[in-house]
C-alpha cells in the first residue's frame, strides 16, 4: 500500500513536471512564433517604408527628370539665342564694315568725280578761245571797253545807232565771232554782278523786245539772281553751288551738241545742256542786269 502511494506520488510529480515542461515548451513556442511574427512585421514595416521611400524617390526622380528636360530645353534655347546673337553681332559687324566701306567708296567716288571734273575743266581750258564782244549787238545801257572784252551796265543808255542786230530791251551782248563746228571755251569774270546770264545763242534769235531765255528760243544759258543759280531750261532748273563763283567757264562742243558751265573758283561742273539742237552758227551770249557793275571776258592765255 505504501509503495503504491509512493508510486502514485512519483507519477503525480512526474506528471506535474511533464505538464510544466510541456507548458513551458508551449509558451516558448508561442514566444518564438510571436518573435517570428514580430520580425516578420518589422520586415514588412521596413519593406513598406522602403517602398514608400522608393515611391518618393521615383516621384523625385521623375520631377528631377522633368526639371532636367526643362533645363535642357532652356539650355538649348539659350544656346540658340547665343548663336543667334553671335550671328546678329557678326552681321552687325559686317554691316558696320560695309557701311565704312560704302563711306570710303563714296568718298573715293567723289574724289574721282572731282578729279574727272578738274581734268575735264583743264582739257576745256586748253581749248580757250580769244573772245571779243560785238559792240553792234550791245544793249544801249552796256558800255563796251577793255579791247572789247568788258561790259558795264550803265545807269543811263549810251548813244548808239539803231541796228537790227542790237538788243533793245534785254541788257545783253553777243560775241563777235560765231561757231559752227569744233570745241570752244571761254571764261567770264562775274565777281561784281549778282544778276547775270551766260551761254550761247543762235544767230537768228530775237533781238527786239523782252527775251525768253530757253533752248526753244535759241538760248542755252546759265544765270544767277541774287543767291540762286538757274539753268535756263524749260522750265528752269535750279543749280546747287558749293562755292560762289568769281569766274564762269563756258565750254561748247558743237558736234556733240552740249554746253557745259564750270565754276572756275572750285573747278566744279555747274550744269550741262546735253542735247542741244545746233542747226546754225551759235555765238557767245552775255547778259548783265546788275546796274553799275562790270563783267569781263577773261584772257586765259595771258593769265597763264
Amino acid at each position: 500500500m505504501g509503495g503504491n502511494s509512493t508510486k502514485i506520488v512519483d507519477r503525480t510529480k512526474r506528471g506535474g513536471k511533464e505538464g510544466k515542461d510541456n507548458k513551458k515548451k508551449q509558451l516558448q513556442k508561442e514566444h518564438d512564433n510571436l518573435w517570428k511574427e514580430k520580425e516578420q512585421l518589422q520586415k514588412e514595416h521596413e519593406l513598406q517604408t522602403m517602398r514608400s521611400q522608393l515611391d518618393g524617390l521615383q516621384i523625385t526622380v521623375g520631377r528631377l527628370q522633368k526639371e532636367k528636360e526643362q533645363l535642357q530645353k532652356e539650355h538649348d534655347n539659350l544656346w540658340k539665342e547665343k548663336e543667334q546673337l553671335q550671328k546678329e553681332h557678326e552681321l552687325q559687324t559686317m554691316r558696320s564694315q560695309l557701311d565704312g566701306l560704302q563711306i570710303t567708296v563714296g568718298r573715293l567716288q567723289k574724289e574721282k568725280e572731282q578729279l574727272q571734273k578738274e581734268n575735264e575743266w583743264r582739257k576745256a581750258r586748253n581749248k580757250a578761245d580769244d573772245i571779243i564782244l560785238d559792240a553792234a549787238t550791245a544793249h544801249p545801257n552796256l558800255s563796251i571797253a577793255g579791247e572789247q572784252k568788258s561790259f558795264k551796265h550803265e545807269a543811263q543808255p549810251q548813244k548808239a545807232p539803231q541796228k537790227p542786230e542790237r538788243f533793245d530791251s534785254t541788257v545783253c551782248v553777243l560775241g563777235f565771232k560765231g561757231f559752227s563746228s569744233g570745241k570752244h571755251y571761254w571764261e567770264v569774270d562775274v565777281d561784281q554782278s549778282s544778276a547775270w546770264d551766260l551761254g550761247v545763242a543762235r544767230k537768228s534769235i530775237q533781238r527786239k523786245g523782252k527775251l525768253s531765255l530757253s533752248p526753244k528760243e535759241g538760248f542755252w544759258a546759265l544765270g544767277v539772281s541774287g543767291r540762286d543759280y538757274w539753268a535756263k531750261t524749260d522750265p528752269w532748273t535750279q543749280v546747287l553751288v558749293q562755292k560762289r563763283p568769281k569766274k564762269i567757264g563756258v565750254y561748247l562742243s558743237y558736234q556733240d551738241g552740249w554746253v557745259t558751265f564750270f565754276n572756275v573758283t572750285d573747278m566744279s561742273v555747274l550744269f550741262t545742256f546735253n542735247t542741244c539742237s545746233f542747226s546754225e552758227d551759235v555765238y557767245p551770249f552775255f547778259k548783265n542786269s546788275h546796274k553799275g557793275t562790270t563783267m569781263r571776258v577773261c584772257s586765259i592765255k595771258e593769265e597763264e
